[in-house]
């Protein structure tokens, strides 16, 4: 299963701590998640922004996946959204079905 997420950093973090809390959580053999394979993982070239897309196989990994680095580092990110995704030619047939369905 595909999801996406959206976050935001702490912009008075220190993003060389990034490589610390990264190197903590592999000693741990915590990150990458197991269960979660990391697609894409980008970032705003300005203001600590970013997304990232992933693969699942379950939502207890994505939970696993998105939540490590919260606690690794409590206040590193301010805001953190994530949802099942689907690519939009499968999910518009679903849509117009669904307002069929709805409209009459």
């Amino acid at each position: 299963m595909l999801f996406i997420s959206y976050w935001e950093l702490n912009p008075d973090f220190d993003p060389s701590e990034l490589a610390e809390i990264t190197q903590m959580l592999m000693s741990k053999k915590l990150y990458p998640a197991e269960g979660v394979n990391d697609i894409a993982f980008h970032v705003s070239t300005s203001d600590y922004w970013g997304i990232s897309i992933s693969e699942s196989d379950s939502e207890e990994a994505m939970a696993r996946s998105t939540n490590m680095w919260r606690i690794a580092k409590p206040g590193y990110i301010k805001l953190v959204k994530t949802t099942p995704a689907m690519e939009v030619a499968k999910a518009l047939p679903v849509i117009m079905k669904l307002k069929k369905d709805i409209k009459g």
